[in-house]
Formats: structure tokens, C-alpha cells, sequence
């Protein structure tokens, strides 16, 4: 992620806006800086964002948010949070992206090559980890009401944001007594490609197209059905010498949760 952070402060910096401002006149930023930055930032996001992004991103980044991120605070700590994805995606949108994503998609398409011989720790590949985890996401949905996370625990870091986000997805539906419907192949998925974002000693990004048809039932045969077809990212770590995902951005997330 190195690489796209610093891609991403390269372009803020030359950013029309902000050139033109007090800021093009200074090497070196500072607090006083930051805060400016942050006022630029907010009013070209309170002009461009529809009501609904407005509300579901915000239109502000704080200045000690931006100092953190130019002074290299994010790259470790944090780049698998997603409250600091929503903020790089605002950056983003800055830059005249639709989110994150967009931003990747068009500067670092052609860098996206994946080695499939490549292990990623002592079992599994890079692309392995992730249709495992995709595999064994599908198969906990059939055991529902119960949750079982047993299978996720072996691709997905312990304590990660998101075995808890799953965790927490599937006691929803549980506690809703929705079940799984997957007669007659009426549930459905397909991972369509895997590609390396960016890789480093602690850290690998990697992209997939990812096509989701679940259909769940509650005790009163209603049924509810999830159906898309997006790009994700996946976060992979390196904890205790094994490589396991630790996080994942996908945009459609909380269009998911809502069919509780």
C-alpha cells in the first residue's frame, strides 16, 4: 500500500486547488498547512458529492488526520481499517476518483500481475487464500441458523476486522432465523480474477471481481436474496511468520446487511 499512499499525496500536492493555494508556496508542511488542506478538501467534497455520499462518507478529513497520513502514521497501524478507507476514499474523490477503488483501478491497472506459484505462507498460494476463504464463507451460510466460523479461522487472522465482521453477519441472520437456500444451485458464486495491488514484507494487497447470488429464507418462507457483482481488496498480513487475510474492502457491504 506504500505505493499507492505516496501516489496519492504526489497527486494532492498537485492538485489544482491546492497549488494554487498558500500551499503551493511552502516545501515543507506543517500543522498550520494540514489545517488549510483540510479546508480545501472539505469544500471542493461539500460541492461534489451527492446527499447520499455526503451522508454516508462526510464531507471533512481533519488536519491532524492528513498530518498523520502525510507523516507515514497510516502505513502500518492502520490501512486495514475501514474508517481509514473511508477516508481515502474522500481523498480520492478529491482527486477526481469515484472512491478508493477507481483511484487503484486507474493508476495501477497495468501493475496488477499475480504469480500463482507464489506461496503466500506454508499451505496456500495467494490465490488460494482467498477462493479458500470465499469457499469456506459459502459453506458457513449453510449451517445457518448455527455459526460456525470453524473453517474461516484457517484463512483469516485472529481478532481481524474481518472475522469479527463475518462473525457479526452471521449472528444477524442467525438472529433473525433466516436460513441458507442452496437447492437446485439457487445460491451462488464466482470469483472472476485475482490480482496483485501491492506487496511488501508486512503487508499484500490484492484484487478480486467477485459475482454473489444468496438467496435466505425466514421462518415465514420470505425469502431475501443479495445479488452483486463488484471489485474487492483483500488485506493480507504477515502475523507470527504466516501470511492470513486480515481485512477486506467490499463496497457493498452495507447494502448486504440490510436484507436483515
Amino acid at each position: 500500500m506504500e505505493k499507492i499512499y505516496n501516489s496519492i499525496k504526489e497527486d494532492i500536492k498537485n492538485h489544482p486547488e491546492v497549488k494554487s493555494s498558500l500551499l503551493g508556496m511552502v516545501g515543507e508542511w506543517k500543522r498550520s498547512q494540514f489545517v488549510i488542506l483540510a479546508e480545501i478538501i472539505s469544500k471542493n467534497l461539500q460541492q461534489s458529492l451527492t446527499d447520499d455520499r455526503r451522508l454516508s462518507l462526510g464531507t471533512t478529513i481533519s488536519a491532524i488526520t492528513l498530518q498523520r497520513f502525510y507523516e507515514n502514521e497510516y502505513q502500518i497501524k492502520t490501512h486495514n481499517d475501514l474508517r481509514f478507507i473511508k477516508t481515502l476514499d474522500k481523498l480520492c474523490i478529491f482527486l477526481g476518483k469515484t472512491n478508493l477503488n477507481d483511484y487503484i483501478h486507474q493508476n495501477f491497472q497495468q501493475e496488477d500481475i499475480l504469480k500463482p506459484t507464489k506461496e503466500i505462507n506454508n499451505h496456500l498460494s495467494d490465490k488460494e487464500l482467498i477462493t479458500k476463504f470465499c469457499e469456506f464463507q459459502f459453506e458457513a451460510l449453510n449451517y445457518l441458523p448455527s455459526v460456525n466460523l470453524e473453517k474461516l479461522s484457517t484463512t483469516l487472522c485472529k481478532d481481524s476486522p474481518l472475522l469479527q465482521r463475518t462473525a457479526q453477519y452471521l449472528e444477524e441472520k442467525s438472529k433473525n432465523n433466516l436460513t441458507f437456500v442452496n437447492d437446485n444451485n439457487r445460491s451462488n458464486y464466482e470469483i472472476f480474477q485475482i490480482t496483485m495491488v501491492s506487496d511488501d514484507s508486512e503487508l499484500k494487497v490484492l484484487k478480486t471481481k467477485e459475482f454473489w447470488n444468496l438467496v435466505f429464507k425466514d421462518d415465514q418462507e420470505n425469502s431475501y436474496i443479495v445479488h452483486h457483482l463488484n471489485t474487492q481488496f483483500y488485506f493480507i498480513k504477515n502475523l507470527d511468520d504466516q501470511w492470513k487475510i486480515w481485512d477486506n474492502f467490499n463496497p457493498d457491504y452495507n447494502n448486504i446487511l440490510k436484507i436483515n
